[in-house]
């Protein structure tokens, strides 16, 4: 189940404006948010000021992960109008791939929940499967990322992804261990009351999820989450990423990484500092990286550099 579009990120009139040097005001981060600062924080900065128009990589890649996420079984589209609904779809979506793991050893587009620095962070883990280590069986964590040409991705974009899978590790390992609870979850979403399907959202809906939302109501699908969160393996410091080729879907390349939590905490404590206001959005260390960028008539550190080489 998914929903048929997602939302820019919420900012205020004030904020949304590209003389802001600092980070605007969003209601929750995501694992692909924070991986992108290591790619160029001030991308990441424009792009959450002024929007972004979806680019031909960003449309493959949702397609493809539509492919992947089909492969399990039919996908459901729904609407969603209401905060409620929003929530909602969240649990449910989670309860269904949760099961789909503990039944089948494999799952797509696991929502997770958890909190860096204070913030609530919400990302969907592409593939999450049981794997046998030793005599041990383990989860592991994989994502799947599309390319353009059969070249291998550079070290920028294999930095930039595996900081991606780092937060995933890092989020679900939290829900794993009970370290993030069911009430922080509803504390940093904001659920102060019962939550309630508007009769638009079960509408959408095949009979067999509009008769499990009237058997169980949303809080207690949220606290079965919980119960079958306590039931899987421990994770795997391995993390997978697997590049495809837009157009064939062949495998590229293939990255395998672990997660280390000494240079994860040295990465999250710089990546924050943008979040919480310490300070202003950095360029990229890569100048060929502005080649692929929207925003270089509005970025101070292109434009200076531009006109550098022009004078020189």
């Amino acid at each position: 189940m998914t929903k048929k579009e997602f939302k820019k990120e919420e900012t205020t009139k004030e904020e949304q404006t590209p003389e802001t040097n600092h980070a605007p005001k969003v209601r929750n981060l995501s694992p692909t948010k924070i991986a992108d600062q290591f790619w160029c924080e001030m991308q990441l900065h424009f792009r959450l000021l002024l929007g972004m128009e979806p680019t031909e990589v960003m449309i493959a890649g949702a397609d493809i992960h539509r492919s992947l996420e089909e492969e399990l079984g039919p996908v459901v589209e729904v609407s969603v109008e209401t905060r409620d609904d929003e929530l909602i779809t969240f649990i449910l979506q989670q309860y269904l791939k949760l099961k789909m793991l503990k039944d089948h050893g494999l799952t797509r587009e696991l929502p997770v929940l958890g909190v860096l620095s204070g913030f609530p962070v919400i990302g969907i883990i592409d593939q999450l499967e049981i794997i046998e280590v030793g005599n041990e069986k383990r989860l592991l964590i994989t994502d799947y990322k599309t390319r353009k040409s059969k070249r291998a991705p550079s070290y920028e974009q294999k930095r930039r992804n595996n900081i991606q899978l780092q937060v995933y590790w890092y989020t679900l390992h939290n829900l794993l261990t009970g370290k993030f609870t069911r009430e922080m979850f509803k504390e940093f979403l904001g659920i102060k009351e019962k939550l309630k399907p508007s009769t638009e959202l079960l509408k959408q809906l095949p009979e067999n999820l509009t008769e499990l939302l009237t058997e169980k109501t949303p809080e207690e699908l949220l606290k079965e989450n919980f119960k079958l969160l306590k039931q899987l393996p421990k994770l795997s410091d391995e993390l997978q990423a697997i590049y495809l080729h837009q157009k064939d879907r062949t495998i590229v390349y293939v990255e395998r990484t672990f997660f280390h939590e000494e240079s994860f905490e040295t990465d999250m404590e710089w990546a924050m500092g943008y979040w919480e206001g310490k300070r202003e959005p950095n360029r990229s260390p890569q100048k060929w990286i502005c080649k692929f960028c929207q925003f270089t008539d509005k970025c101070e550190y292109y434009l200076r550099d531009y006109l550098k080489e022009k004078e020189g």
